[in-house]
């Protein structure tokens, strides 16, 4: 019997009951927490594996199924994107604590069939990020 190196990713998804965000990472993170969740481990002979975040369960295992890949966007985008346009105008133009909900309305309500791209970020930067 040879043995053959196998990579894996283990994806946990569910709930916690917590007063913030920051008790809710604590309580993800603690084996002891009450929390309702579920583990999903993926096995593949190819080095890397796909991350695909927000999608429905359903859709998530589809696409692992197939092993498709996925574009990734963080608040650390936005950040970025704040950044460049505050430097071309010379301005503090956009509240830094906000990016986060920026980037949620953007995947909650974006087009599957147009895609995301900076000036999509640029554009809920505007919408959510932008002080008066």
């Amino acid at each position: 019997m040879s043995n053959t190196k196998f990579h894996f990713v283990k994806y946990e998804f569910g709930t916690v009951n917590a007063e913030s965000d920051h008790e809710a990472s604590l309580m993800i993170n603690s084996p002891f927490a009450p929390k309702e969740s579920k583990i999903l481990g993926i096995v593949s002979k190819k080095v890397g594996t796909p991350v695909f975040p927000n999608l429905e369960h359903k859709e998530l295992i589809d696409r692992i199924a197939h092993l498709e890949t996925a574009i990734i966007w963080k608040v650390e985008h936005f950040e970025l994107k704040a950044k460049e346009l505050e430097q071309n105008s010379g301005n503090k133009l956009y509240d830094r604590t906000l990016c986060e909900k920026a980037l949620y309305e953007m995947i909650n309500n974006h087009n599957r069939d147009e895609g995301i791209s900076w000036s999509t970020v640029e554009y809920y930067l505007d919408a959510f990020c932008k002080k008066d």
